[in-house]
């Protein structure tokens, strides 16, 4: 498993997915292989674990080097608290 971010901030927008921050590293989404679809694991700060499916990715201006990550339904705000662990399960 690879472990992707700390989540710090989530932004929930109309499209209907959920947009995590900070962003990624392009190294460490290259290293982890990263592509929609696959499957993450999402770490609460509450020691629960949960499952979800990568949506896609954010393409920042400026990127400053990273990319952002998405999430999709049926997983709200509410799901992925401030301080969750989002890992790559491989």
């Amino acid at each position: 498993m690879s472990l992707l971010i700390v989540v710090e901030d989530i932004f929930d927008l109309p499209d209907g997915a959920l947009h995590l921050a900070p962003g990624v590293p392009f190294q460490a989404a290259d290293r982890a292989h990263l592509k929609p679809g696959d499957q993450l694991e999402l770490r609460r700060p509450d020691g629960t674990v949960i499952a979800a499916k990568f949506h896609g990715f954010d393409f920042l201006v400026p990127n400053q080097g990273k990319v952002g990550l998405s999430l999709g339904k049926p997983l709200t705000k509410a799901d992925v608290p401030i301080g969750t662990e989002v890992w790559k399960v491989t």
